[in-house]
């Protein structure tokens, strides 16, 4: 059977998983609750889509989250702190379908299974480089590769064929009940690569050039492994300092989601990484001081445009 799927938060990843099943002919709708992104996909006839230094023009449909069309499936990429308005008003065409949270963070399954049941939640991760350039265009080049699992523990027959279609739509996906080990060996890797590079301004290729950065980075992301581990969750060492490793030599100028939030004004997902490992670490009687000082920093951060526009005018 054919599918039928949404995009709720249909930013760059979003976008970009929807683009790539929609060039296998999948019915596809990408859903955002302000509207410039969809005006522009149908003024110009479909999304631009850059995969892999080629351009493409894909006719899909794109809406406001209230005028969904029916879905069997919706890939959730809505930032965490806005997950609770997303579920608590969605529309009837969507309440029916399977949600997988691809979302950066831990934590995200059990906050969807809450609003939707976790019969309905699939749990899953997502490592893809993907940009936003304007309302309309996206792009992404280089490999992906996303995990997946019913939240419930059980095998599914709709989670293994949402597998397959990725993986035809060139986006590789393993259907593995370990996933929470790969949810928490990218939450580590994000912990120590965003905060730090938000804070500093920079990216990775800073980290780099700065040797000290990156090896900020190393240590950050030990506390964070430490704890992973005490969750039960099996991370591998190696793999995320690897990651950094990688990221640092070969995403040179790679702006971290964080840092692109942080830049708009936005809030960021703070407390579904660092925060949330400093939670957890509290728990089991530990104390993480690099993981908590990054996450007490970006709050302050967060808030600064704010306390500016209070700022009184001078003349």
């Amino acid at each position: 059977m054919k599918l039928k799927y949404s995009v709720l938060g249909a930013g760059a990843m979003g976008s970009v998983f929807g683009a790539r099943l929609a060039l296998q002919g999948h019915p596809v709708e990408l859903l955002n609750r302000t509207p410039d992104h969809a005006k522009a996909i149908k003024e110009q006839g479909g999304l631009i889509c850059h995969l892999d230094k080629q351009k493409h023009l894909i006719p899909l449909q794109a809406d406001l989250v209230t005028n969904a069309n029916f879905a069997d499936v919706v890939f959730l990429f809505t930032k965490t702190h806005q997950m609770k308005e997303a579920l608590t008003n969605l529309p009837s065409n969507l309440q029916s379908a399977h949600f997988i949270t691809l979302q950066n963070g831990l934590g995200n399954g059990q906050q969807v299974a809450a609003y939707v049941g976790i019969d309905q939640t699939v749990e899953g991760v997502s490592i893809m480089p993907a940009e936003f350039i304007k309302p309309g265009e996206v792009g992404s080049a280089g490999s992906s590769e996303t995990w997946m699992f019913s939240a419930n523990g059980e095998h599914s027959e709709i989670v293994n064929q949402v597998g397959e279609d990725l993986n035809q739509a060139g986006l590789k996906t393993h259907v593995t009940s370990d996933v929470r080990t790969f949810i928490w060996q990218k939450a580590c890797f994000n912990m120590a690569m965003n905060a730090l590079c938000s804070l500093v301004d920079g990216s990775p290729g800073l980290l780099q050039q700065f040797p000290d950065g990156r090896q900020l980075a190393h240590e950050i992301a030990e506390e964070a492994i430490t704890i992973a581990q005490l969750e039960g969750a099996l991370v591998n060492p190696e793999k995320v300092h690897g990651l950094i490793d990688y990221a640092c030599a070969d995403h040179t100028y790679h702006r971290p989601s964080m840092l692109q939030d942080l830049k708009a004004q936005h809030l960021t997902e703070i407390e579904s990484l660092n925060g949330y490992l400093v939670a957890a670490a509290r728990k089991h009687g530990k104390e993480v001081p690099l993981t908590n000082l990054m996450a007490r920093l970006i709050r302050l951060r967060e808030r600064a445009p704010e306390f500016w526009a209070t700022e009184p005018i001078h003349h």
